[in-house]
């Protein structure tokens, strides 16, 4: 399906994002299948990574939650859960990373190759639900915004977007 411009917009944005997730789920690999203090090492450019996407996550989600969502909200009903669920995810996906951070920021130097491979669960378990999530929003909530949203109303999405 043909998107109108600011659907576009925020689909492409998932592109940037999964290559960054596709870079840091491989960080957690090689930390998952190595040993020794190169897993320290390997950590602290994980923890660069993750805090460099958190942001990006961030923003992304922030011109959904306040340009997209509330339009789609308007038009199908306050008995409709397909926002709510959207939500619900992001939520979901940014406490993964948000423990990640926390923990890794409480223990600072003092990480050793223990809690490097238990912290890095978190930042595998983000990237698991995000990628189910863009593939969700791909698959139904922007072809189903293009469909119900107006002309007027994509447009105004789209000077949001510029915004936000």
């Amino acid at each position: 399906m043909i998107l109108s411009a600011p659907l576009q917009q925020l689909r492409d944005e998932h592109v940037s994002l999964r290559a960054d997730m596709d870079l840091f789920y491989d960080m957690t690999e090689e930390i998952e299948f190595n040993s020794g203090p190169g897993v320290v090492q390997l950590f602290a450019k994980l923890y660069k990574q993750i805090s460099a996407f958190n942001g990006k996550l961030k923003a992304h989600s922030k011109r959904e939650e306040d340009g997209l969502f509330p339009m789609m909200v308007r038009r199908l009903g306050e008995n409709d859960r397909t926002i709510e669920t959207m939500e619900a995810e992001h939520e979901k996906a940014e406490q993964h990373l948000k423990d990640f951070l926390a923990e890794a920021d409480e223990l600072g130097p003092a990480i050793d190759e223990d809690d490097a491979e238990t912290m890095t669960v978190y930042a595998v378990q983000a990237h698991a639900t995000l990628i189910q999530h863009f593939a969700k929003e791909e698959k139904m909530l922007f072809p189903l915004a293009e469909q119900i949203l107006s002309v007027d109303e994509k447009n105004e999405l789209g000077r949001l977007l510029q915004i936000l």
